[in-house]
């Protein structure tokens, strides 16, 4: 089983034309023979950037814009999936240092205009080629009051405040990040990382779940940015309602953290049958969750997206409790996978959530209170 994809002989098992795709293959190998192996030391000491240039040479960071052969009868969001969840499953902390690269892509890919068109050639081969590894810092736009204001500048933009959370800090090559305008619009950029150009971490507390991921607190003190580095500007109101609409859905990471507990289950008998049953519940919400998004459009079934995320992170965090329980009391100690997963599993409870979905999901947890 060590040797093989996340949740093999279950119900979450990679289907055979997945597996057959030949950028889930190779991301599948990459993760099962380099990441897997060092998944508790990885979650300790740090994602190493050796880590990231293995899933460029792969083809991770091309995922985005990878589109599977016609003859395979396989969609691309259906490829997507199966990446995330097999990377989840495998080294959480190095996926969501690399996940943090996506946003940048599909930025660069929506711009529009003249502008549009030169950001593409200059950025798209190096980011989807995994050269050029990009981060993220755009969430905080949801708060009331964002922390970080742009004002214009002449032919751009100066950016000033502080990011909260910025992952895979120190590995990064660019920032794609979002402010806020007098205006009251979200302006989206791409941001050099190098020293000396206005960014710079400063003290914050250690996280105790994705320790492992360069997660640091950065300050923009400054920063110009040209507009030919100006991915987007739309009312913050309307980036809003679609972050929300988008963030909805279960997310396919939390479903590989569940192949994750799976495994670990199946490894500690006599808790094998108990891992076969939460694979088949793990497989119903899923099907579910993904067949929502795949046949109805944004907007559409709000409520029932909502639940199924929730029931989803519930099922993750009781699953990761279950393997603290199995393990005894090894898993206090941090190295032990059992404890690691517990963690991660509740990290996924705040990971790109929003007001509706906090409610629901603190509901559905003491749900019998």
């Amino acid at each position: 089983m060590w040797n093989e994809a996340p949740g093999a002989g279950t119900a979450l098992a990679t289907p055979s034309a997945l597996a057959g795709d030949p950028l889930v293959a190779a991301v599948t190998e990459t993760a099962v023979r380099i990441l897997r192996p060092e998944a508790e030391r990885t979650a300790g000491a740090g994602v190493p950037r050796s880590h990231l240039e293995a899933l460029a040479r792969c083809g991770a960071y091309g995922l985005t814009v990878y589109e599977p052969g016609p003859a395979s009868g396989l969609t691309a969001r259906q490829v997507v999936r199966e990446v995330h969840e097999v990377l989840a499953a495998v080294d959480p902390s190095t996926w969501f240092v690399w996940t943090q690269h996506a946003a940048s892509v599909k930025a660069v890919l929506k711009a529009v205009g003249p502008e549009g068109d030169a950001l593409r050639t200059r950025w798209l081969g190096a980011l989807t080629g995994g050269e050029h590894l990009a981060t993220a810092g755009f969430a905080v736009l949801r708060h009331p009051r964002p922390p970080v204001t742009a004002e214009r500048a002449p032919g751009g933009w100066r950016l000033s405040g502080r990011l909260p959370w910025v992952t895979g800090w120190g590995a990064a090559d660019t920032l794609y990040v979002g402010a806020v305008t007098a205006a009251d619009e979200a302006l989206f950029a791409l941001v050099d990382c190098a020293p000396g150009g206005g960014l710079e971490s400063v003290a914050s507390d250690p996280l105790w779940a994705m320790a492992g991921t360069h997660t640091a607190a950065v300050e923009l003190r400054g920063v110009y940015v040209p507009d030919a580095r100006v991915t987007g500007l739309e009312p913050r109101a309307d980036w809003i309602r679609a972050y929300d609409l988008d963030n909805a859905d279960a997310q396919p990471a939390v479903f590989g953290q569940l192949r994750a507990t799976v495994d670990f289950l199946l490894r500690s008998p006599p808790f094998e049958e108990l891992g076969l049953r939460l694979a088949r519940k793990a497989a119903e919400l899923r099907a579910r969750a993904y067949a929502l998004r795949d046949e109805l459009p944004p907007g559409e079934a709000a409520e029932t997206r909502l639940a199924l995320r929730a029931a989803a992170l519930d099922l993750a965090v009781r699953a990761g409790a279950a393997c603290v329980t199995v393990a005894g009391g090894r898993a206090i100690q941090y190295g032990h996978t059992a404890g690691r997963l517990s963690r991660e599993a509740q990290f996924h409870l705040i990971q790109a959530q929003t007001t509706p979905l906090r409610a629901e999901t603190a509901h559905r947890i003491l749900s019998d209170v």
